[in-house]
Formats: C-alpha cells, structure tokens, sequence
C-alpha cells in the first residue's frame, strides 16, 4: 500500500489500524480496516528487524519495578480493562452481558448488559438486589424509561416486567442471583 492509498483512511481509521497492528487494540473496541493494518503490520515487521537493540536506561526497570510493588501492594480482587472479558449472548437477541466481577461469598456479580436498538429481556424474578446504573441509552419496562445516568434498585423477591430499549443501551449492574441470569450463567 503507497502512502498515497493511506491517506484515503480517516486519522481515527489510521490509529486504529496502527494500535491493531501492534496487537494493542482489539478489533471490539476499535474497528481497523484490514488492508491498512496489514501494511502497517508489515512495517512494524520491518522495523523490528533492522532497529538496533538498545538496553533501556536504569532508570526505567527502577520505575517498572516501583509500578509491579505498588499494584501487588493494592491486590485488586478484580481489574477489568475495556478489552479484558468476552461479551455473552443473554440467551435474548441483541442482549450481550460481560461478567466483570463475581462474589464468591455473597454470591453478587459485577457486569454490563447491553442491548441492541428494539432489543427485549424477557421478564425475571429477582432473589437478591439488583443495581443498575443506565452508563448509555435507555431501558424501559411498561411506562418507566431510564436513560444515561439514571440509577435503579429492584429490590428482593420481586418480579421484573420484560425489558426494552428504543435506542439500545449499556447498563451497569451488581445483582445477586436471579432466575434469568442464572439460565445464562
């Protein structure tokens, strides 16, 4: 590929291929068109080969180092990334979940659900508390509509209508057990 073709790719189009090519964005996150990624891979190929190896200053393994100390120090019992984690189907069309944290004792799990446009949750009981804080979108269940910011509890033993969104949405939520993530679970 000249550098000619390349500039028929946007700058967002052109990062994005640059990040996949060295393998530091994943497709999900950031689609890259294929063609410039492989140029691009094939140019990092070459510059790693003929790159003289230089050893990194001193000070550098000193800090690595520092930064190792303090995350063991801190031991996160969970640190998700943007493209750590798969996304699941929730057994629904265009209703995808991705577990970001599970509670071994309390049973409570950590995720986000989102929802395609027109996308439907069937109605579920819920056992424990559910949490949801609305990060993107709308939801919606009979003449209740929630959108981005606006935060919800369904409490204990109650009974949840079929969920809808108009524009699809991205939800935060910490539940305990419930019929339907338990079917998918």
């Amino acid at each position: 590929m000249s550098r000619r073709d390349s500039r028929s790719y946007s700058p967002e189009q052109q990062e994005a291929a640059a990040l996949a090519a060295l393998d530091l964005s994943p497709e999900e996150v950031r689609p890259a068109p294929s063609a410039l990624t492989a140029a691009f891979r094939e140019v990092a190929a070459v510059v790693a080969e003929v790159a003289p190896s230089v050893p990194p200053p001193p000070s550098l393994k000193e800090r690595l180092m520092s930064r190792v100390a303090d995350y063991e120090s801190l031991k996160p019992l969970a640190d998700v990334r943007p493209h750590d984690g798969a996304w699941r189907s929730a057994g629904a069309p265009g209703v995808d979940y991705k577990v970001l944290f599970q509670d071994k004792q309390t049973r409570r799990t950590t995720m986000l659900l989102r929802m395609q446009p027109g996308a439907n949750l069937p109605a579920h009981h819920h056992h424990d508390d559910e949490q949801c804080l609305v990060l993107r979108g709308d939801v919606r269940w009979r003449d209740l509509v929630y959108e981005e910011g606006d935060f919800v509890v369904m409490g204990r033993d109650t009974d949840h209508p079929e969920i809808t969104s108009v524009h699809g949405n991205l939800l935060l939520l910490i539940a305990g057990h419930n019929e339907y993530q338990s079917a998918h679970e």
